[in-house]
């Protein structure tokens, strides 16, 4: 074919090209549909905006679009919910239990003129145990029973009497467990005092709290151990069950107790409810005393242990 009907038949083919487009844009400008969006998958084509609801129907009325620019639909922006106004930070629930009670009657007392649903865990066999866990009980306050269990260290490493050892039996354990229950018939929940080296070990755990579960009492695992299965072996057996995030020990000194009810009070901001483990001691209730007034001011509420175990 000669090269100049090759250049006629192109200028033909070209002009045919630019009436299509042009047809197609001025279609797009009323309204109607591209030509070539017919061929977009399914799954590319941009989703519509939900309808307004309760609004009169309206005469649809085509919006001209620029033929440089491809057809975005906006979904309506959610509401945003305004601030607060200013007050105290919104915080989570700290519950405090405070241990090793039974023997000094002062650091009771203190507890129990703050007022407040601190949760007094009684060692059996103490002298002052069962008088404390009545009074308490009677005072509105949780009483928890501070189970002794075998630590790494033992016998260098007394817990208390009564304490379950690792080479008792499990139906020995139970006994013990039982026994001590009845000990302190005001308890509502248990909780460990010590026992590094028995709650790592499941099987015998499994003994010590399976009285728990047939009595409907809840445990908090004191994590005297990173490698404690107490609270994994609770859960199974169906019991409310906590553990301890903060533990506050006199032996660290007034500087060293301080920071960690700070730490107890930063955790709690942050919306969780935090368990508190403190050894019972004169320093632990007078710093005690100071928290709770600041816990208040910043709108951290101390609740009984009860509510924060799941």
């Amino acid at each position: 074919m000669p090269a100049g009907l090759w250049k006629a038949l192109a200028g033909v083919i070209a002009a045919l090209l630019i009436a299509v487009v042009g047809l197609d844009q001025w279609q797009v400008r009323q309204g109607h549909a591209s030509l070539f969006a017919l061929g977009r998958a399914p799954d590319a084509v941009e989703p519509r905006a939900a309808p307004p609801a309760a609004t009169a129907p309206v005469a649809s009325r085509p919006r001209p679009i620029a033929a440089s620019a491809p057809t975005v639909t906006r979904a309506a922006a959610p509401e945003v919910a305004r601030p607060a106004a200013p007050g105290p930070v919104a915080g989570g629930r700290i519950a405090v239990i405070v241990d090793d009670l039974g023997a000094r009657q002062d650091v009771f007392d203190g507890l129990r003129d703050l007022g407040r649903p601190i949760a007094v865990a009684v060692i059996p066999g103490l002298p002052l145990a069962g008088a404390m866990a009545r009074e308490a009980s009677r005072l509105g306050m949780e009483v928890l029973l501070d189970l002794p269990l075998e630590p790494y260290r033992y016998p260098e490493i007394d817990p208390g009497p009564g304490a379950l050892l690792l080479a008792m039996r499990p139906e020995e354990l139970r006994a013990a467990v039982t026994r001590h229950i009845g000990a302190v018939p005001a308890a509502v929940g248990v909780t460990t005092r010590l026992g590094s080296r028995l709650t790592e070990d499941r099987v015998r755990m499994r003994a010590v709290l399976e009285p728990l579960a047939e009595r409907g009492l809840f445990f908090v695992d004191g994590r005297a151990s990173n490698l404690s299965v107490a609270y994994d072996e609770a859960v199974r057996l169906g019991l409310r069950a906590g553990r301890r995030h903060v533990l506050v020990d006199p032996a660290a000194g007034e500087t060293g107790e301080r920071a960690v009810w700070g730490e107890a009070a930063r955790l709690a901001r942050t919306g969780r409810d935090v368990i508190v483990l403190a050894h019972a001691h004169p320093l632990t209730v007078r710093l005690l005393r100071e928290q709770v007034s600041r816990w208040d001011a910043a709108g951290l509420r101390v609740v009984p242990v009860s509510q924060v175990v799941r």
